[in-house]
């Protein structure tokens, strides 16, 4: 009887060392992060948000990662946001629906007229819906960077990816995350890095 609870206690710990090798491979890759250390944060107040630049297949990727990063950022409750309304209007001028490049005096210009010290601009790089082992699986890349308005100088950027099969989907077979949750959880992690 020994040796089977020996035998049984050696199986549940190389259960356990499995799972966790798994939920490490597949809790994805963190964030890549440019924090301007000489910069003062506390500086900032209000910040607008440029519109997220499609560059995916997705024709409403933008769109849909905008109003999230929005959500999200206003949830922080760590700056003033600009009305996107407002942000649209003005910007429009300089950015029309292409890119989100803006040159040192279009941003100082874009800061003075909306009342932000800080601009974030952002763009969805992929989104995409593959199979795999029968069941469709969601990948979103984000890249967001954040201009300070009166040197137009970055003082924080980050990019990430989420998506691939979840730990629970790789180990049960189980349902992947939704689109909606997939980009939800980039924008969150992308927040995180600018705002603790």
């Amino acid at each position: 009887m020994k040796g089977f609870d020996k035998m049984r206690l050696k199986t549940l710990r190389s259960l356990y060392l499995l799972a966790a090798v798994i939920f490490v491979a597949c809790s994805g890759m963190k964030p890549t992060v440019f924090v301007n250390k000489q910069y003062n944060f506390n500086f900032l107040e209000k910040v607008a948000v440029v519109p997220f630049e499609n560059l995916s297949t997705d024709q409403g990727a933008g769109v849909r990662i905008t109003h999230i990063f929005l959500t999200e950022l206003l949830a922080a409750e760590s700056f003033d946001i600009a009305e996107p309304g407002e942000v649209s209007k003005v910007t429009q001028k300089y950015i029309g629906s292409g890119g989100s490049s803006l040159t040192r005096d279009q941003i100082t210009e874009i800061g003075k007229t909306l009342g932000v010290q800080g601009i974030i601009l952002g763009s969805v790089n992929e989104t995409s819906g593959s199979r795999a082992g029968g069941s469709a699986t969601t990948e979103v890349t984000i890249d967001a960077r954040m201009v300070e308005t009166e040197t137009g100088q970055t003082v924080w950027s980050a990019t990430n990816t989420e998506g691939g099969r979840s730990f629970w989907a790789s180990l049960f077979g189980t349902g992947d995350r939704s689109e909606a949750e997939t980009a939800r959880k980039c924008v969150q992690r992308v927040i995180h890095t600018l705002v603790k």
